[in-house]
């Protein structure tokens, strides 16, 4: 269960060195980024302001039960982050498996300037972490449209669906790749870890992958949105998941939203 009151605070000393950093001045954030430090594997980053509900998310509320995922990866796990962000999930993950090769993607421009920002201060990190602009999709296209804020900066729940978020008032165009792709291109037979947070594209994803290919994935951590209740929900693409050979668990964020984790079977 993702940590909420006090317990943020308990996550954030483990996972940042200088946790006082937000502590004693999250209230200059508007003003400048903060600029923080994981532990116990260090890299530098900054969080700009729009960023802070998926830096909380990540690092404080610990969605991913990052150390119970740790524990069940190689000591140089290959992991595919679909909806990459700013890399955070990328930083955590590598904060504590100094091994990881992380292939990340994410469509919003915005955000990849700040992740590749993130690897021009930490050099070791061209080694280890790859990202590539673009959406991932299950049914191959060039390129499609995404819904997003009309801050270019504040878009942290971009989505192909136009009613996804009331926020969303702008439309852009973005280039695509299939997770297919994805695999093919990097030679990966075998997967540690996809983790899946793309805001509703993860059932076009899912369901319009050879479920072969997806089964080269020991274990998927997917944010699920429930979108209807036909096939785009939680108790559908978990049973989708059961059928292939994984073992399922899942807990609300929120109302619409779960944390889904898979692990392979055999």
């Amino acid at each position: 269960m993702a940590a909420s009151g006090f317990k943020r605070y308990i996550e954030l000393f483990k996972h940042i060195a200088n946790p006082f950093e937000y502590i004693l001045h999250r209230s200059k954030r508007k003003k400048r980024p903060l600029a923080f430090t994981t532990r116990p594997l260090r890299i530098h980053f900054e969080v700009q302001q729009a960023l802070y509900p998926v830096f909380k998310e990540i690092f404080m509320e610990d969605v991913y039960s990052i150390s119970t995922v740790v524990k069940e990866l190689p000591s140089n796990p290959v992991v595919i982050d679909i909806g990459a962000n700013a890399g955070f999930f990328d930083l955590l993950l590598l904060s504590k498996i100094e091994d990881a090769t992380v292939y990340a993607y994410e469509p919003l421009p915005d955000n990849m300037l700040q992740l590749k920002k993130i690897i021009a201060v930490n050099p070791a990190l061209k080694t280890k972490l790859f990202p590539t602009e673009v959406a991932v999709t299950g049914t191959a296209k060039q390129s499609c449209d995404l819904y997003v804020e009309t801050a270019p900066q504040s878009s942290v729940v971009a989505s192909i669906f136009a009613d996804f978020d009331p926020r969303n008032t702008r439309m852009i165009s973005v280039a695509c790749i299939t997770l297919t792709d994805i695999i093919s291109s990097n030679n990966l037979t075998e997967i540690d870890l996809i983790k899946i947070d793309c805001e509703g594209s993860e059932y076009d994803i899912l369901y319009h992958t050879d479920p072969l290919l997806i089964r080269r994935a020991k274990m998927l951590l997917i944010e699920v949105h429930d979108l209807d209740e036909q096939l785009n929900n939680v108790t559908s693409l978990d049973r989708f998941l059961n059928d292939n050979g994984y073992r399922t668990t899942h807990r609300p964020i929120n109302d619409f939203c779960h944390a889904l984790e898979a692990v392979r079977t055999n």
